[in-house]
């Protein structure tokens, strides 16, 4: 790329604060930095989230609209392409740094994740680094951060507090369950790492995934934003591979439905069991429903899994 992730996410960033109003935002400065509300005390929308995501794909993706079909009702689906994959998907929108201040905790996402380095040893097999004096990352979070959050991200990420930029929106709100959705090529491609597939020969990328309806309790909609991205998530991949047989079975690994807690509902575990279910399932479940691989190097197109459609109507009650 001729520009850095973080310094495409801040132009975008910037032309969304022009538009607060519009877009139901608003951003204040703590300790320097900017801090931009996409959907925490201030509602946010399906345009915030386009946007949101966007950012979270470091500026090398496009987010779009469609409709998700369920016995004749028709609920808001999320589309997402990028020409840039990796980068996009592994370097910024990987939800790959738990920031915990305090009383604070927060998911985060960004292309900042690639100037802090988190994971360092992610970074590491990707061959990724980036130079920039701006950082902007997405908050996963219930509350906007405080002057002690700030430090500690602008001193990880080597930038100063001024020119660092917060996006923070609620996983109960328009906007969080939109980016949340809008994460379905990048849960594909992380599931490609996770059982050892070479992640570099993926060139292209693009998904479809409902959007989770918005429930008040975060608990819920964690559960509710899994059900989509594993049981209703559709996605599609070209490679660069050398040998069709040994790709199949990469594919037939890849869906949710290869994990042996496949079926459980995760928007009815949340209710019963609270949060705690998640350190007891087999990380591999953690997939798109669909995984459609197109091998440009044979022409081959390999299919594995389905979407779910009990387990959908299940997550939004129908």
């Amino acid at each position: 790329m001729s520009r850095p992730m973080n310094k495409i996410a801040v132009d975008i960033l910037m032309k969304a604060i022009d538009r607060c109003k519009e877009l139901q935002i608003s951003y204040s400065k703590v300790a320097g930095a900017t801090v931009v509300d996409m959907g925490v005390k201030s509602p946010g929308g399906f345009e915030a989230g386009l946007i949101l995501s966007k950012i979270c794909l470091g500026g090398l993706g496009e987010v779009g609209f469609t409709g998700f079909n369920i016995d004749g009702l028709t609920i808001p689906a999320v589309t997402v392409y990028t020409d840039h994959p990796v980068e996009a998907c592994m370097a910024s929108q990987l939800a790959g740094w738990r920031i915990k201040v305090g009383e604070y905790f927060a998911n985060a996402s960004g292309p900042a994740r690639a100037l802090a380095r988190k994971p360092k040893k992610l970074y590491e097999e990707l061959g990724y680094s980036e130079v920039s004096d701006e950082a902007v990352l997405v908050l996963e979070a219930e509350s906007l951060p405080n002057e002690d959050v700030v430090k500690f991200i602008s001193e990880s990420a080597n930038v100063k507090p001024e020119n660092l930029y917060l996006a923070v929106a609620s996983s109960s709100s328009v906007a969080g369950s939109v980016q949340i959705s809008a994460r379905i090529v990048e849960t594909g491609i992380h599931k490609f790492h996770a059982i050892g597939f070479d992640i570099k020969t993926v060139k292209y990328g693009f998904g479809v995934c409902p959007i989770a309806p918005l429930h008040p309790n975060p608990m819920v909609m964690l559960g509710k934003t899994n059900d989509m991205l594993l049981y209703g998530g559709s996605t599609f991949y070209i490679v660069d591979y050398p040998d069709d047989s040994k790709l199949l079975s990469y594919v037939n690994a890849s869906p949710s439905s290869a994990s042996k807690d496949y079926g459980k509902s995760f928007t009815e575990l949340v209710s019963q069991v609270g949060v705690e279910f998640l350190f007891k399932l087999d990380p591999s479940v953690f997939a798109p429903a669909v995984v459609v691989v197109n091998n440009f190097r044979t022409g081959s197109i390999l299919k594995a899994g389905y979407v779910n459609y009990d387990l959908l109507r299940k997550a939004l009650a129908i």
